[in-house]
């Protein structure tokens, strides 16, 4: 690889661009490498109790703060390239083309990298073997030389059939029209994988025995990232020993030097000025004895929870966390217990792992291969992001909700439907809940009307959901990568006279659709996912906003589309 010093965002390296990405520089596509390979020990170190216990790591390294001093590693891939103006290929480290170069001093060619490449769903991911392609039928007769390959297309319908590798010792050609084809990768003993993974090492590859599928290595199945955010919002009391053990080992030194002063006294001031009931001085005690330890936060719905219950709180004002309840119009009272605007909050975005071919499900842990993005085991650690930003939650009206879910006919379809999409994918049917459709159609026709009169594009916003027996919020909020804070665009319309209109404009927007009818009917068998009545033109906002993919989504939740339907959440919103 060329020495050259391109810079790569902190966020990208987190969504895009991590480690095993294929990552297209100036002049050069590149493969980046693992990540302890990176020069980041001058990175922060997050010790955050909530987030290491969960991902079992020692730490996490914060790579937008102190940027400047870290260096990302990567790799040329794929070796392959192609000189745009005489076609031959090589798979040397050269940028521009050496035999352009030998027919004229000043004729600089840049080659451009290989489409295709192959990979397996193991994680593996090498080069298209086009020598041995053009050479799969007959062998030549120059084999002891370096091969020799030009690609040129012969034929004007501009398909894959019409490119052609040529071998210029033995003059062989072969088409590349049925690279991409099952009964070729079966038939043909070069799409066996042999186990290469450049981005840890050129070296000790093991052959897996898979067979490897051709790709295009611009396509979004070629790295597929696996991001888990934590919202780093403080814990307030609550019933459950693992909120206050963690608020306390969070401040062990505080608590020890209390506890060793004055004794359960000084653990019961310490608790005061913690804001933790002397209810669990006892549990404390034992705790900073060490005859009981933090347990691990088991799932990732404990960690909502923790953040549901700070969410819900009427004032909290602590370091770099910032909240309060708003007052809002007597109309909306009846459809939210209430309304928060969050004036500061940090997430921490950890990027934990990464697939080729398969992608990973956005509900469950499931069986899908993942790939490590640290090779390293002492300490363990995974790249990750801070960012600063805002947003407003929205606590729904928990009897109202109730009440609405007891007509479950239109909500039963959407779940069937999107159920039945999982076993053909081979995948377990979950339980959904009626909540869980209606509160994530309301977050996207929000989170539409708060971008335009915020100020942020919809793509600088995103949703949380916090949808179960005991969650019933959306959390909108700015997600905007690299950014120390946000200029309260957002936290401003949290106000009585403004977040009303807001609200009414976003569900009368949601009931008309440029594709209604056909939208509208919500029938699925016009529908490619297993949504309602939803679709792009509507209802859909950017993948790196939604929670969910896309899915689980109907208009008619929300309102009565049709005439024939009576069961909208906020219909009574329109007949006041």
């Amino acid at each position: 690889m060329s020495e050259q010093n391109e810079t790569i965002r902190p966020s990208q390296l987190i969504y895009q661009s991590g480690p095993g990405a294929i990552v297209e520089l100036l002049n050069q596509s590149v493969i980046i490498k693992s990540a302890d390979q990176w020069q980041t020990h001058r990175a922060p170190k997050e010790k955050d109790f909530r987030i290491t216990s969960f991902l079992d790591v020692d730490h996490v390294r914060i790579l937008n703060e102190n940027p400047d001093k870290q260096k990302i590693k990567a790799v040329e891939f794929p070796k392959w390239k192609i000189c745009p103006k005489c076609h031959n290929m090589t798979n040397y480290d050269n940028t521009t083309c050496y035999y352009c170069a030998q027919k004229k001093e000043d004729d600089v060619q840049e080659l451009y990298a290989s489409r295709f490449v192959l990979a397996c769903e193991n994680g593996h991911i090498s080069d298209f073997p086009y020598d041995k392609w053009v050479h799969r039928n007959k062998i030549c007769v120059d084999q002891g030389k370096e091969p020799r390959l030009v690609l040129r297309t012969l034929g004007s319908s501009g398909s894959l059939s019409d490119l052609h590798v040529i071998c210029l010792h033995c003059k062989q050609k072969e088409s590349l029209g049925s690279i991409m084809k099952a009964e070729e990768r079966d038939t043909h003993s070069l799409f066996l994988c042999n186990g290469e993974r450049p981005w840890i090492s050129p070296k000790g590859n093991k052959p897996c025995g898979c067979k490897m599928k051709t790709i295009l290595r611009g396509a979004s199945n070629v790295y597929s990232p696996s991001i888990v955010g934590f919202l780093q919002v403080p814990l307030t009391t609550s019933s459950s020993d693992f909120d206050v053990l963690y608020l306390v080992d969070k401040n062990r030194e505080e608590f020890n030097q209390a506890y060793e002063g004055m004794g359960e006294a000084g653990l019961k001031i310490a608790c005061t000025l913690k804001n933790i009931p002397t209810s669990f001085v006892s549990t404390i005690k034992r705790f900073l004895e060490d005859k009981i330890t933090l347990e691990k936060s088991s799932t990732y719905e404990s960690i909502k929870k923790q953040e549901w219950n700070t969410l819900t709180q009427n004032k909290v004002n602590e370091e770099e966390f910032s909240s309060e309840k708003v007052e809002i119009d007597p109309i909306l009272i009846p459809y939210f217990d209430g309304i928060f605007r969050i004036d500061s909050v940090p997430e921490v975005q950890v990027l934990k792992e990464f697939t080729r071919l398969d992608y990973i499900d956005r509900f469950i842990d499931d069986e899908v291969k993942t790939q490590p993005v640290v090779i390293t085991n002492e300490p363990m650690w995974l790249p990750a992001v801070r960012n600063y930003g805002e947003g407003i939650f929205f606590k729904f009206n928990l009897g109202r909700l109730e009440e609405w879910e007891k007509n479950e006919e239109l909500t039963n379809l959407i779940i069937k439907a999107y159920n039945a999409q999982r076993e053909e994918l081979k995948k377990p049917s979950l339980d959904i809940l009626p909540r869980q459709i209606l509160l994530h159609t309301f977050s996207h026709a929000l989170l539409q009307e708060l971008a335009a009169y915020s100020g942020y594009a919809t793509t600088s916003l995103k949703e949380r959901i916090y949808a179960n027996e005991d969650m019933y919020g959306v959390f909108i909020y700015t997600a905007s990568g690299d950014s120390e804070g946000s200029l309260g665009g957002l936290t401003n319309l949290a106000q009585s006279e403004k977040i009303l209109p807001i609200i009414i404009r976003a569900l009368e927007k949601i009931s008309h659709c440029s594709s209604d009818p056909i939208c509208s009917d919500g029938e699925f068998e016009y529908h490619t996912s297993a949504n309602g009545a939803a679709c792009h033109a509507c209802t859909f906002v950017s993948e790196t906003s939604c929670e969910w993919g896309n899915l689980l989504l109907d208009r008619r939740t929300l309102i009565n589309i049709n005439s024939s339907e009576k069961n909208g959440y906020f219909n009574q919103l329109f007949e006041m």
